[in-house]
């Protein structure tokens, strides 16, 4: 080693650990600033099944499936949601046809409501209620398995 690299390997030496000890401190110095901490979140486990019925009356018996019908026989649809959240919510309602997978064969219904805290009973209109509700059987011409899928959007 001649007599004018060590000096240059002293003073990059220095350096390197001068940038490293003010590093160090800067980021110390960030993770000491501030720790924040938030509030408890509660999460509910919101569930619910579907349901239907062929005479869309209130006090009738609705069940989670059908026996088999004539094609373009009248039959309804709504969804029991249970441990929700009072929230807004869209509810995105189609009928779906089993063609060896199910397939989309409806334009959506739209509902736009809030759920209330706790269980919650949502028909297939834009409200959410009874009054209204869809007939899917108005879809149904054709022999064939169908179903009804609602996507609730909180």
């Amino acid at each position: 080693m001649n007599a004018t690299q060590k000096p240059q390997r002293t003073f990059l030496a220095v350096t390197l650990l001068t940038v490293i000890a003010v590093t160090t401190v800067f980021m110390v110095y960030a993770a000491v600033l501030m720790t924040l901490t938030g509030t408890t979140v509660t999460v509910n486990q919101t569930g619910g099944s579907m349901q239907y019925n062929l005479s869309n009356t209130s006090n009738s018996t609705w069940a989670s499936s059908l026996s088999a019908m004539n094609n373009g026989t009248a039959w309804y649809a709504r969804i029991n949601v249970t441990g929700a959240a009072s929230q807004a919510v869209t509810i995105n309602w189609v009928l779906q046809q089993n063609t060896g997978t199910w397939v989309d064969v409806s334009t959506p219904v739209n509902t736009a409501m809030t759920l209330s805290a706790g269980d919650n009973t949502v028909y297939a209109t834009t409200a959410g209620t009874f009054s209204g509700n869809y007939n899917w059987g108005s879809l149904t011409t054709t022999g064939g398995s169908y179903r009804v899928q609602a996507v609730i959007n909180g």
